[in-house]
This record gives C-alpha cells, structure tokens and sequence, in this order.
C-alpha cells in the first residue's frame, strides 16, 4: 500500500525527500482548489493507496469525505497546525493510542 502526500509545495519537497511513495502540490487558486478535489476522489478509489496524507489548509478548502479506507490524515503544513497543539495531540491520542509529550 501507497503513502500519498497533498498540500503545498514546500511540504510536498520535504516529503518527497524523507521517501513519500507519492506527493502532489497544489497552489491557492479556485482552478487548483478543484485539481486538488479531483485528485482525492482519484486517490480514494484507487487500490493501491492505504494513506493519504493532507495538509489541514488544503483539506480545509477540498473538504474531505468521511471514507474508511484509505486512511486520511490531516497534517500540519510550513506555517504550522490550523487546530493548535493540544488539538493536535489529543487526535493522535485517539488515533493510535499514545500521548505525544514534550
């Protein structure tokens, strides 16, 4: 199963060099906005991906549907999380069981 990464370029880049199966970049236009809804739907119904992985400002402006698999995870992206850091860690709390301390 594939890693797939949607969001900006600076953290597609980052992405790509820590060896991210697949990464797509999308800018802050209306024309980009749609590129970005078609890839997703594109992305949930392939087989071949098990995570995809989207930046939370991107998924904010894609919407992003309720699906079992693959496994959509919103990630902070370069100017940080639009939830805030308690936010944040009590969803990877619930998620995978573990509390992320400083």
């Amino acid at each position: 199963m594939k890693i797939v990464l949607m969001g900006d370029s600076d953290t597609v880049l980052g992405f790509k060099l820590a060896g991210v199966h697949e990464a797509y970049s999308f800018e802050e236009t209306s024309l980009e906005t749609e590129r970005a809804k078609n890839k997703l739907k594109e992305l949930i119904e392939r087989g071949d991906v098990g995570i995809i992985l989207i930046t939370e400002r991107l998924a904010e402006r894609v919407g992003v549907p309720e699906v079992t698999f693959p496994i959509i995870l919103q990630i902070p992206d370069k100017f940080g999380s639009l939830f805030g850091e308690d936010q944040l860690k009590e969803i990877v709390r619930r998620a995978i069981g573990v509390e992320i301390k400083r």
